[in-house]
């Protein structure tokens, strides 16, 4: 129960910042493919500079992961709420 609404907040958090994601995936970790022509260095860098949010970004994980972020279910509903809450100021 609680890794599921931590997930629906992250997918919040996503679309707040305008990426797609699968719904039906499944585990610790919501995968979002970043729109447009940014790296996903550049697009988290942004969010951390910018909102003081820090998502991994997909390169890190390979070259596979290029293009997107990766977002973890282990953080706290209350800091996945102030995320969104930034965003969307």
């Amino acid at each position: 129960k609680i890794y599921n609404e931590r997930r629906i907040l992250v997918w919040k958090l996503a679309d707040s910042l305008n990426c797609t994601y699968d719904k039906s995936s499944s585990g610790l970790f919501v995968w979002a493919k970043i729109q447009g022509n940014k790296k996903s260095k550049e697009f988290t860098d942004s969010l951390l500079y910018n909102h003081n949010i820090f998502i991994a970004p997909g390169d890190i994980f390979g070259s596979n992961g290029e293009g997107y972020v990766r977002f973890s279910l282990c953080a706290s509903k209350e800091l996945l709420i102030k995320a969104i809450n930034r965003i969307n100021e």
